[in-house]
């Protein structure tokens, strides 16, 4: 079993680390990534921190010999700063998480769920219910598989959506100072992290 290992890297060049789809087979593999120094601004922007370090994570991939739907489960650890929703100041987190993320080529296989789905839509020409990702997997691009990005996704998920100072208040429009309110700051992966959370409740 292989891993191509391969970064595309650059300037203002995201962190990618791809592998081979063909080369996952029903045995599980391990796979440890950590992007470069030089990837850490780009990441930085990209997810509003004021800084990263240490990432990396550990994956495991797996396909299964039926449906051949690949499965990663992987853990990720990181220490980054997020701006204080009250005061701006940078406020340190440190992550540690897990998560499952799950893949097909299109060209293989089609999921059971996935052609049931479509074959209801037809015939109703209705709005179906969303389902779990197990059962709709993603694509698989060029038979690839850029754990950079999984990576990077998830991370974005496993930060904490109202980062502020211990101590920190908000000063209403009262003029009185208090907690500040959950959603005073707009931050991005709020809505993704209760997402998550909601999806974890499923899982147990």
């Amino acid at each position: 079993m292989s891993d191509k290992g391969f970064e595309i890297s650059g300037a203002d060049q995201e962190w990618s680390h791809f592998v081979e789809s063909d080369d996952i087979g029903a045995a599980c593999f391990r796979v440890d990534v950590a992007p470069s120094d030089v990837f850490y601004p780009v990441l930085c922007r990209r997810l509003g921190l004021h800084s990263i370090e240490n990432l990396r994570a550990e994956l495991k991939l797996q396909r299964n010999s039926v449906n051949k739907v690949i499965h990663i489960k992987g853990s990720i650890s990181a220490d980054v700063h997020q701006k204080c929703v009250v005061t701006a100041e940078p406020v340190q987190e440190t992550i540690n998480d897990t998560f499952n993320a799950w893949f097909e080529d299109p060209n293989q296989t089609v999921s059971f769920e996935k052609a049931k789905r479509e074959r209801m839509s037809r015939k109703e020409q209705d709005k179906q219910p969303m389902i779990g990702e197990a059962e709709d997997p993603e694509a698989i691009t060029d038979g690839e598989i850029d754990l950079g990005e999984l990576v990077i996704q998830h991370l974005s998920l496993a930060l904490h959506p109202y980062p502020r100072i211990d101590g920190a208040v908000y000063e209403g429009d009262d003029g009185a100072l208090k907690d500040a309110p959950e959603g005073t700051y707009n931050n991005p992966f709020a809505a993704l992290k209760d997402w998550k959370k909601n999806e974890t409740k499923k899982d147990k």
